[in-house]
């Protein structure tokens, strides 16, 4: 029986105003306002997917050896960002954090005025830092459009009141495309392990870790599916929020330190082990259209995880998305991509607090409060 891998990749759009408590950073999660779900945003998801954990042409995951590869819609319903701050005194940049790459990287002051992305957002501008040292190396990183450039530099980046310092990140000279001209984030902070990182360079939240900035080497995130425009969630810097969810935290062990990835125990639909029979949650067809008025007759799909059942109910993993027409409609939450693997987004982590333990390279769940 082959093991069942599930990926945890999150995303999602959102602004938030950091507060420090110890060596815990809270911040506070408000999502775009502007953001509207749609059919077309749910199919360029399903693809930014694909072309991220390079599966389009059937690629096991495992087996890819370098580089940070990934395709952004500037307004998927999966992304997250907020504020740092790079250099001295402090430039401002709002970036997406993402747990599916480990790159950091910021538009660059020396762009050309034709780069209409990083003309629209703020630029690092090495020369207004006095903590700024040159590195020298060259970098780029993939994406479906094309690929994103320039070079690497080493200065210090704040979040909140936690400063660290001597971290290595891209100044990005060339953007493909329209990719990033609209979006409401000039740059990303991965959230990944190093060995995905672009040359092997030692992410933003390992340096906290190891210059002993957080109390313990982990992050979290608690969404809320249906929040408000001024309360979305929170995420946390160095350890968990125990009023957050109910119960205790059940903990596995990641089966590979470079993605968010872990086995998955199995899958019951209807009181029915199915394992790794991903057609009973997602049709052929890429999308699996849903009778709108018929959502509550749907089974709860029951996720077994070290041990434990993780329930969604329908009202979990139904979208609810606007078509080309204007008309609404009704899509499941889960797509089928042609891989030995699954990954967990909003659908899920919407429904369970999440632990991202980096020290321990493991990840844990627990019911949402």
């Amino acid at each position: 029986m082959h093991s069942l891998f599930w990926l945890l990749s999150l995303w999602t759009l959102c602004l938030f105003w950091p507060r420090l408590q110890g060596k815990l950073i809270r911040i506070p999660i408000q999502f775009q306002a502007s953001f509207v779900a749609s059919r077309r945003q749910y199919r360029a998801s399903r693809s930014s997917l694909l072309v991220k954990y390079n599966v389009a042409g059937g690629q096991d995951i495992t087996s890819r050896t370098s580089g940070a590869t990934e395709t952004l819609d500037n307004r998927l319903n999966l992304e997250y960002a907020g504020p740092i701050s790079i250099g001295t005194p402090g430039q401002p940049f709002n970036m997406l954090f993402d747990t599916g790459s480990a790159n950091l990287w910021v538009p660059s002051a020396e762009c050309s005025a034709k780069n209409l992305a990083c003309q629209h957002h703020h630029r690092y501008n090495s020369s207004a830092s006095s903590t700024y040292v040159p590195d020298g190396r060259r970098f780029a990183i993939a994406y479906g459009t094309g690929s994103l450039s320039g070079r690497l530099a080493q200065d210090t980046v704040s979040i909140a009141q936690l400063v660290v310092r001597n971290q290595t990140f891209g100044i990005a000279t060339h953007e493909p495309g329209s990719t990033f001209v609209d979006t409401n984030f000039a740059g990303i902070v991965g959230l990944g392990f190093r060995a995905i990182a672009e040359q092997r360079i030692k992410p933003l939240f390992e340096n906290m870790c190891e210059q002993h900035l957080v109390d313990e080497c982990m992050f979290s995130f608690y969404l809320k599916r249906n929040g408000s425009e001024r309360m979305g969630g929170e995420l946390l810097f160095g350890g968990v929020d125990k009023t957050k969810f109910s119960g205790s935290l059940t903990y596995v062990p990641l089966t590979y330190a470079r993605y968010w990835q872990f086995q998955l125990d199995g899958i019951e639909l209807g009181g029915t082990i199915i394992n790794k029979n991903r057609q009973a949650i997602a049709d052929t067809d890429k999308e699996h259209l849903l009778n709108c008025s018929e959502i509550d007759k749907l089974p709860e799909i029951v996720f077994i995880i070290g041990g434990q059942r993780f329930g969604l109910q329908p009202r979990d993993y139904v979208r609810t998305v606007t078509n080309d027409d204007g008309s609404t409609i009704c899509l499941s939450g889960f797509t089928l991509i042609e891989a030995e693997f699954w990954i967990l987004g909003d659908v899920f982590i919407g429904r369970y607090y999440t632990a991202f333990d980096v020290g321990h390279t493991r990840i844990g769940f627990a019911p949402a409060a």
